[in-house]
């Protein structure tokens, strides 16, 4: 065999005859996966993001909310208000959202305050309709009022008088049937009947028999 036998590289297949075998190159298809890249500038953004945060996600909570709209004569407790805010920041609230909530704290404890004074002028409205048709004071409640407030007047005390009244005012109780008929009939007995005493006969017209009558007044009986 010649020394100048050329030399093929190594690796390269032959044939048992030493002729250079035919190759076919395969090639491994790429994978059809799609691959992401975050670039640098990505990757320092992501860095400065706090820890459970969300990304690109526009805030909705403001930092601070501003004073909610209340009713006109409605007051907001200064502490309901603080704490209100503070649970509203938690739970992640818009300024509008945080609103419809206070909208529906206010209706609430309006229609709670409220309810006790809707009461009291029904009680009244439905005392007053039964007295006007109760068949024993009804037809007559002028002379019923007199003589109630006769008997008023009839302490002797100004001041009584006047607070009692009052009382029956603020409280409603003079609008009610049961009391209305009750106060009646003891007016009546302080009022009505009463033994009217005399003070004596009158000496012009009845002298004391027991003076001895002047010649002047035997003539003249009239005189004074």
């Amino acid at each position: 065999m010649s020394d100048n036998q050329p030399t093929t590289p190594e690796g390269i297949a032959r044939t048992p005859t030493g002729d250079i075998a035919s190759q076919t190159q395969t090639t491994t298809p790429e994978s059809t996966t799609p691959q992401t890249s975050t670039t640098s500038e990505e990757k320092v953004s992501l860095a400065n993001e706090p820890a459970g945060s969300v990304v690109n996600q526009p805030a909705t909570t403001p930092a601070e909310y501003t004073e909610f709209t209340v009713p006109d004569g409605y007051t907001l407790d200064a502490t309901i208000n603080t704490e209100a805010k503070s649970m509203f920041k938690t739970m992640g609230l818009k300024q509008e959202d945080a609103q419809k909530l206070v909208d529906f704290y206010v209706a609430k404890t309006t229609e709670s305050q409220n309810a006790p004074y809707e009461l009291w002028n029904e009680t009244q409205e439905k005392w007053v309709k039964e007295v006007k048709a109760d068949p024993a004071i009804g037809h007559r409640l002028d002379e019923v009022k007199t003589t109630i407030s006769r008997a008023i007047d009839g302490l002797n005390d100004p001041k009584l008088a006047r607070d009692f009244r009052e009382a029956m005012d603020y409280t409603g109780a003079g609008n009610n049937p049961a009391f209305i008929k009750a106060f009646y009939k003891l007016a009546q007995m302080v009022t009505e009947g009463r033994h009217v005493s005399g003070n004596g006969p009158s000496p012009a017209a009845q002298p004391d028999s027991r003076r001895p009558a002047s010649a002047a007044r035997a003539m003249y009986p009239n005189l004074p």
